[in-house]
């Protein structure tokens, strides 16, 4: 991978927010036993950095025609718009093994999904590691092509790197795992025979007029309710589905 490249200035004696304003981000470049220094960075130029950079070693021009070994630590923003409001920059020797995480890429094509009709769950994006700053890979590769059956999963422990690279992830946590389709299916129950649905019985309406034995006689009238109390409306409560 070609070198990443980034140039930096000693901090002006202005406010971080005076920088800020100018297109300016404060930064801060500490490590390899050397004192903290404040330092400032163009906005635009570090927009610009790929997106390895956060993970790979950059050399900072600083000047004097010597670059500066360093590691992007960490990166604070704006929390309503991502405006980059400060940068930590750890200063690192080439000789010296780090720990850093870098992207996990899936590869291959799992005749769990092919053939089984299972689907890839994915637990982890991102694999921490050890090793010397410019043996930092891209990325680490995960051979799907290993998930055969349903259930079957990849661990950490299993993955293929370079003997110079350690993984530091527990051997057997889980990165990828082959899993079954699970398609939820809606029952309808119908209402037993005899049983009113929920819904059907209204609510105040009157009942059906009666038939057969105990049905008043042509001309009769019916009892009227007794004063100060309201008819009642037998209701029929549907079967709970």
């Amino acid at each position: 991978m070609e070198k990443i490249k980034l140039s930096i200035k000693e901090r002006e004696s202005k406010t971080p927010n005076q920088l800020r304003r100018e297109a300016q981000i404060p930064a801060t470049m500490y490590g390899a036993g050397e004192a903290s220094k404040s330092v400032q960075i163009d906005e635009r130029e570090f927009s610009r950095l790929p997106a390895a950079a956060f993970s790979h070693v950059i050399d900072l021009d600083v000047g004097n025609g010597k670059p500066v070994s360093v590691l992007i630590r960490n990166v604070q923003r704006q929390s309503t718009t991502s405006k980059v409001l400060n940068v930590e920059f750890y200063k690192i020797r080439l000789d010296q093994e780090i720990t850093v995480t870098v992207p996990l890429k899936f590869v291959g094509v799992a005749e769990a999904v092919t053939i089984k009709g299972g689907q890839i769950t994915h637990a982890h994006d991102e694999v921490e590691i050890e090793c010397l700053p410019n043996d930092i890979p891209d990325f680490i590769e995960v051979d799907l092509s290993k998930l055969k059956e349903i259930d079957d999963a990849i661990h950490f422990g299993e993955l293929n790197v370079p003997a110079k690279i350690k993984i530091l992830n527990p051997s057997d946590d889980v990165v990828a795992k082959a899993t079954e389709i699970r398609e939820i299916i809606e029952e309808v129950v119908a209402p037993a025979e005899g049983e009113v649905a929920e819904g059907e019985a209204e609510a105040g309406g009157a009942s059906p007029a009666p038939t057969g034995a105990g049905a008043p006689a042509a001309g009769e009238q019916t009892a009227a309710p007794a004063k100060g109390k309201e008819p009642s409306t037998p209701t029929t409560k549907g079967k709970e589905k």
